[in-house]
């Protein structure tokens, strides 16, 4: 019996008179056959990547902040492999990899992208597997001021390439902030002194009530994306979260009056281009991973829904430890 790699097109294979014509053996001669994604390619090129990709699978991790509770996770997933020999994939083989390993609970999302991609590789028979998440999760947290639990998406990125040289994993997240422009602040700030002076303030009182008073500016909603090779189990998906916490404005879908308060104070206290986001970020990330290897890879993209313009507005620092590290020296 031919093995399906000695089909070089099955779908136009010519029968001899040796085939088997019924029976068992013409079943199994069908099997064999039929597995065209086990033929020889028309053509000897490599493939990079063959995959599926937009599946959607819900797995469930344990809290992102180490709680003692596990959250459902609905999950856009992209699966690939490399094809040498083969003419395609069999992409049935993607979903059982998939479905088997959703069915467990895991502490992170890298170690199920991780699961995946050795199911994958091992199934497909290929040198290199690669698995790409985003994973849609609900944060629990308290807000600021009313300490109201809001429930907020945020998306947990999880990237793993896998071959012989050993396992290569970015970790990442996505989360929604809010800036305000520095520009028109200073604007606004300012703008009123020629009035103060008018009313008889003298210099110093008129820096007084500059300093106190929270200038006007547009404000607009965007998001915050970082994404870093993991060479440390200290780099997860929390701590990623508390990075974001520190370098931007991030907001809640419960928001009390005094939380509504508290974080359009914070934003005119603190305005932000998304230049200043995303080296917050970088900046941030790199103060608490100093430890990393030089090579570690970092990658931090904002983007902003400008509220007076028609255009959007997008930053985006790619950089690894070492280069950083030159560079704030």
């Amino acid at each position: 019996m031919k093995k399906a790699h000695q089909y070089l097109d099955p779908v136009n294979y010519q029968l001899v008179d040796t085939d088997p014509k019924a029976g068992d053996d013409f079943a199994s001669f069908l099997n064999e056959l039929t597995d065209v994604p086990s033929s020889l390619p028309l053509h000897n090129l490599h493939i990079n990547e063959a995959g599926i990709t937009s599946q959607q699978i819900v797995v469930s991790i344990k809290d992102i902040d180490g709680r003692d509770f596990t959250v459902p996770v609905v999950c856009d997933v992209t699966l690939k492999v490399d094809l040498h020999e083969h003419r395609g994939i069999h992409m049935s083989r993607c979903e059982q990899v998939l479905f088997d390993a959703a069915s467990k609970i895991y502490d992170n999302l890298d170690d199920f992208a991780i699961e995946v991609a050795k199911g994958l590789r091992e199934k497909q028979k290929s040198e290199t597997s690669y698995v790409r998440i985003v994973g849609s999760y609900l944060h629990r947290r308290l807000t600021r001021k009313s300490k109201k639990e809001s429930q907020d998406r945020i998306y947990l990125l999880s990237n793993v390439t896998i071959n012989s040289k050993g396992t290569k994993v970015q970790t990442g997240l996505k989360a929604y902030n809010m800036t305000a422009c520095p520009c028109t602040k200073t604007f606004t700030k300012y703008s009123i002194v020629p009035k103060l002076v008018e009313l008889g303030f003298d210099t110093d009182t008129v820096q007084k009530i500059l300093d106190i008073t929270h200038s006007g500016t547009h404000t607009q909603r965007g998001t915050i994306t970082i994404l870093l090779e993991k060479t440390s189990d200290k780099m997860t998906h929390g701590a990623l979260h508390q990075i974001l916490e520190e370098s931007c404005h991030l907001i809640y879908e419960l928001l009390k009056r005094p939380d509504e308060h508290d974080l359009v104070v914070r934003a005119l206290s603190k305005p932000q281009f998304t230049e200043d986001v995303v080296r917050e970020v970088v900046y941030n990330t790199y103060r608490a991973f100093d430890k990393a290897p030089k090579e570690t890879l970092l990658m931090a993209e904002s983007i902003l829904l400008d509220s007076i313009h028609i255009h959007d507005v997008c930053t985006m620092i790619e950089r690894s430890f070492g280069d950083i590290q030159k560079e704030l020296a």
